[in-house]
């Protein structure tokens, strides 16, 4: 095995992966636990002893191997070593491919810890709907505010959250200044560091749109309230505090995916809604592992036709891999990611250019292809008058699953939507306008928030 004189991030876990292999097998390296500190460095934690001329021989190839992605302290560790049975039994740690090879990694991580935690099992109702992107501009919060007007024109109770803190949006879009709220969540988060919110907070957090109509309603928690705009010099000191992990009174951390969880887990008991819409923060920053990953909730992920869609999607989604173990059945919180083609064409044949790029990312990338499952085959006998027939054995069973994950809905591009302000265009929160372009985001969202035979043709 021959490897460059440099050594970066990207070939370090390969390396490491190699040769504990070439010297242990894959039993040896399936037994064991890679730790990557938060510099990146690499140690392996044997999982069975190992006789002192095989460990110095390993210790002393992993060093040249990995170089300055070798941890200088102890790059080989036996499992009877001072804190070695910590990281062997930690619950936390992902089993991963690297390469051909199967590996259980422990990462460590000073910012971005939320994205490896196990995503949040569906949320009791109300129905959640996170409307996530990788950038802004792509329609995200335009889509939330027309899905938030039909739902309340249909009588539908509505709260919606802006979590883009640093690019907010659903704000302007659905406030006006006299009925914006005292706070916003930027404050729900700085504040919750020092105190606990009571419900006099929570309702602060909260103002009334006057776009819902026909007996409904939306409440909107927007990321600024009354008190920031009242002093903008100090929001991007608040910022800077938001994201700090709240240290509670009996030791344990709440990192920014608890307290997010918290704070929605709050909100939507206390009022009553039909359906919850997020927005969350445009990019992989870890405030979106919190809406992403956290808070139990069917996730749209926007997206437009272009080069940066795809690179960034594929990032995502192979982290995500990572968080199904290979060969398991696939988990449930896959069938809850659906993405959305933003600005879309009208023609069908040109917006299958994008589906057929995005299933195929998908399937090299995504946690379908660590985790598929085949579906269960019939035997044919021979003589094939004779095949079975057992009207008891479900469709799912013997029928390849369509995941909403290869089945991107779009949003197609309306001129008429571009700035949007339907504070000030109500004409355009006409369902007879707004069906034509937002017509499979509205399906897939009121499909789930009002039963299937009270849905309006």
């Amino acid at each position: 095995m021959t490897f460059d004189a440099n050594v970066f991030f990207d070939d370090s876990l390969p390396r490491l992966v190699e040769t504990v292999a070439a010297e242990l097998g894959d039993e040896g390296l399936a037994a064991g636990v890679v730790l990557r500190d938060a510099s990146g460095r690499l140690a392996f934690f044997a999982g069975y002893p190992l006789d002192a001329e095989r460990s110095q021989r390993l210790a002393t190839r992993l060093l040249g191997e990995l170089r300055a992605y070798a941890r200088t302290d102890r790059v080989l560790v036996g499992p009877s070593d001072f804190g070695a049975k910590e990281i062997l039994e930690d619950s936390s740690v992902l089993q991963c491919r690297v390469g051909q090879r199967t590996v259980r990694l422990a990462d460590r991580r000073l910012v971005g810890a939320d994205w490896l935690r196990k995503p949040a099992e569906l949320a009791p109702p109300p129905p959640r709907f996170v409307f996530a992107s990788l950038k802004g501009g792509v329609g995200r919060s335009t889509s939330l505010s027309v899905v938030a007007a039909h739902l309340a024109a249909r009588g539908g109770r509505v709260l919606a959250v802006d979590l883009d803190l640093e690019a907010p949006g659903l704000g302007a879009l659905l406030l006006t200044r006299d009925i914006l709220p005292e706070f916003g969540t930027i404050d729900a988060l700085v504040e919750n560091n020092l105190h606990e919110l009571n419900d006099s907070f929570l309702s602060d957090l909260i103002g009334p749109s006057s776009l819902a109509s026909r007996g409904g309603r939306i409440d909107v928690v927007p990321a600024f309230g009354r008190r920031s705009l009242d002093n903008p010099g100090d929001i991007l000191g608040k910022l800077a505090r938001a994201y700090a992990e709240d240290i509670r009174p009996d030791g344990s951390v709440a990192t920014i995916l608890d307290q997010v969880r918290d704070l929605i887990d709050r909100l939507a008991s206390a009022g009553g809604y039909d359906a919850i819409l997020v927005d969350a923060r445009a990019g992989l920053h870890e405030t979106t592992a919190s809406a992403v990953l956290g808070l139990g909730a069917d996730v749209l992920l926007f997206g437009l036709h272009e080069e940066q869609t795809f690179q960034g999607y594929t990032a995502l989604l192979a982290h995500l891999a990572r968080l199904v173990p290979p060969g398991s059945l696939v988990p449930e919180w896959v069938e809850r990611l659906t993405p959305v083609q933003a600005k879309a064409p009208v023609d069908a044949i040109a917006r299958s250019e994008f589906n057929q790029r995005w299933q195929s990312m998908v399937r090299e990338h995504g946690p379908l292809a660590t985790a598929w499952v085949a579906p269960r085959e019939v035997q044919i006998p021979e003589g094939f008058r004779d095949v079975p027939w057992n009207e008891q054995v479900p469709d799912e069973e013997v029928l390849p699953p369509e995941w909403s994950l290869l089945e991107p809905i779009a949003v197609l591009r309306d001129d008429r939507f571009e700035r949007f302000d339907p504070l000030r265009r109500r004409d355009l929160l006409s369902e007879e306008v707004y069906r034509s372009t937002f017509g499979a985001i509205l399906e897939r969202v009121e499909g789930a928030v009002f039963p299937k035979n009270e849905v309006s043709s």
